[in-house]
């Protein structure tokens, strides 16, 4: 029975380690473009990456294509999170401009971890969600017990995996390596079977090991009694003085995730329904620009810096 999202960590780590090691060019994967930046219109694109059991496949790839889309979509549902229900002029210009740039970097492989850690987490604690959404595919309409349909995409999943010349289309927008694809599709089998030992225990006759998720809980939190941004603003600015080392690229979210685990922010959240660990680390991750990463908070005329004044560390 899988409890908590640290269930998928190993896996994680073994796709991280692939993306890091992938040298090759980030090809541009062309999809349509944003037209409407509302909050209705993003939070869909945002369901439909995030909230679904994926079930195209494309021929086997050796390459990674990333769309400008599927990263904008990311940023832009986050930014309406923060209790916004309209974006700026300059924020939807700036959307634009990058559209039309139609440049993919190499560091760009990283948001592959970042949407595996987002998908994993909503396969977690939002399963019913995702269900409600594969229940509405027109080839499940009519449908409705979910071990039933579960059963069809256990049998689509491991036909992929079998077969050299395929793989699954995890995210619609991002293309992976076969390799990388069939981690992600055999963890999502894994999910699949736990599901469906819990739906109907005597499956266990069809050789499904019924499993749990091990929390490490010997670490006590120290309870933050700042706000998320303090806490942001602190870490870099530690970072920056050269109290802490650099964090290396690809490294981020595991980092932000360490400290979320490591401090209690249960207080800064805005609502039962806010995920701690994703809005810290939307924060965290700042926003590239020209190269450079900046946190466009600490310069908001809404936000007083608290620790700006800490000294360089010249040992």
């Amino acid at each position: 029975m899988i409890t908590d999202s640290v269930y998928f960590k190993d896996n994680l780590d073994r796709v991280s380690e692939l993306i890091e090691s992938y040298n090759d060019e980030i090809l541009l994967l062309r999809k349509t473009r944003i037209h409407d930046f509302t909050k209705e219109v993003i939070t869909k694109k945002y369901n439909n990456l995030f909230l679904i059991l994926p079930y195209e496949v494309e021929t086997s790839s050796s390459s990674i294509s990333i769309s400008i889309h599927a990263i904008k979509v990311f940023d832009l549902y986050y930014k309406f999170n923060e209790n916004i229900t309209k974006l700026d002029y300059d924020t939807i210009i700036k959307a634009k401009n990058e559209f039309e740039d139609k440049k993919i970097y190499s560091d760009d492989k990283y948001i592959i971890n970042d949407f595996l850690e987002e998908y994993f987490h909503n396969l977690t604690y939002d399963f019913s969600s995702i269900m409600d959404k594969v229940k509405q595919l027109f080839f499940f309409k009519g449908i409705e017990s979910e071990t039933i349909i579960l059963q069809n995409i256990l049998n689509h999943y491991k036909a992929i995996v079998a077969d050299d010349k395929k793989q699954l289309v995890v995210f619609w927008g991002i293309s992976l390596t076969k390799e990388i694809s069939d981690i992600v599709t055999e963890m999502l089998i894994d999910v699949i079977e736990q599901r469906l030992l819990l739906l109907n225990p005597t499956i266990t006759t069809n050789n499904i090991v019924s499993k749990t998720t091990y929390i490490d809980n010997s670490i006590k939190q120290i309870e933050w009694l700042g706000t998320q941004q303090e806490l942001c603003e602190l870490i870099t600015e530690l970072i920056s003085k050269k109290w802490i080392s650099p964090i290396r690229e690809g490294e981020r979210r595991k980092i932000s995730n360490s400290i979320t685990t490591f401090f209690d922010l249960t207080n800064t959240k805005r609502n039962e329904s806010s995920k701690i660990e994703d809005s810290f680390y939307q924060l965290f991750k700042g926003e590239i620009i020209e190269g450079v990463r900046n946190y466009p908070f600490l310069d908001s005329k809404r936000y007083s810096r608290k620790f700006n004044t800490i000294e360089n560390n010249n040992h």
